[in-house]
């Protein structure tokens, strides 16, 4: 495809299968406002991935390795925002409704184009779901600037209006950035509030996602994790959740949205600040579990539908 180098290395070491599920690198590194280093995570996944167990955390009956297609990197501009956004606008344009799209960034920003990308596609967003350390959803960040991976969040949701706005695992923000995600139609669940609650109550709140209509977009910032598991980021956030805290949201929600689920953007590893490849290997566990929990739910809506 136009504008995408093929992998040298693929994810995982695994040549093209099936493509139901696609991984896009989008090494967009541009608007960051603490220490860089995400436009390395798409080369240096791709360079570690073959030797971790691509093990999922449960046998759900898939073989996700099987589904993977490594479509390359997207070719960008460094430091050309505006530039980069149309690009990758364009390129996941075009790719989107072949099957589940997976963008590993870069940084946060790249979500902005994912999601006007696909609202040119399908004419509107049904639901934006992020899970973040922040929520990215400031009017203005550094003092000054209107578009960065802090603010990103606020311009979607003006600009391309998902119907329902969730983000689950935040716990840096200021007050104005809460008030208006409480402005919108939002489920909303800090840290803590995340870590506590159980498989029911969760669902129960989730399940507002099914009044919505149209795609869905999930959007995974690697700090929602904690920084004692997850030190390779550039904005880490202390007090945040464990892998089965997000596990457990992810299996929640994907039977809600696996149907109408058409892109997922893992974003803001960032590898010069890992520490002997831990993030790098939580990274790739989460990749295979999305793609196993994904399968999995395909298969629950098929199997209730039929």
């Amino acid at each position: 495809m136009l504008h995408i180098h093929e992998p040298v290395n693929p994810m995982f070491g695994v040549s093209k299968g099936n493509g139901r599920v696609m991984i896009l690198g989008v090494p967009m590194e541009d608007t960051l406002s603490f220490k860089p280093g995400t436009r390395f995570a798409p080369m240096v996944l791709r360079q570690v991935t073959p030797y971790f167990e691509a093990t999922p955390t449960e046998w759900l009956g898939h073989t996700p390795l099987g589904e993977l297609n490594d479509l390359g990197d997207v070719n960008l501009h460094q430091g050309d925002v505006e530039f980069n956004l149309s690009r990758i606008r364009s390129i996941v344009s075009e790719i989107l409704g072949k099957g589940l799209l997976i963008n590993v960034g870069g940084e946060h920003t790249i979500s902005l184009a994912v999601a006007r990308a696909i609202r040119d596609k399908f004419g509107e967003l049904g639901a934006f779901i992020q899970l973040d350390a922040h929520l990215d959803l400031r009017s203005e960040w550094p003092m000054g600037q209107r578009l960065s991976h802090a603010t990103f969040a606020r311009i979607l949701n003006t600009e391309v209006k998902p119907s329902l706005y969730v983000n689950l695992g935040f716990r840096g923000f200021d007050d104005e950035e809460l008030t208006y995600a409480r402005g919108l139609s939002s489920v909303l669940l800090d840290s803590v509030e995340l870590s506590a609650i159980g498989y029911v109550q969760l669902y129960d709140l989730l399940r507002v996602i099914n009044d919505t209509h149209g795609p869905v977009h999930l959007s995974i910032d690697i700090d929602v994790f904690d920084p004692s598991i997850a030190p390779g980021v550039g904005n880490p956030e202390t007090g945040g959740v464990g892998y089965m805290a997000i596990y457990k949201a992810l299996e929640v929600m994907m039977p809600l949205i696996a149907g109408r689920l058409v892109a997922i953007d893992i974003v803001e590893y960032s590898p010069p600040n890992d520490i002997s490849n831990i993030t790098a290997s939580l990274v790739a566990k989460l990749i295979v579990d999305l793609m196993n929990l994904y399968l999995w739910g395909v298969s629950c809506k098929r199997n209730l539908t039929s």
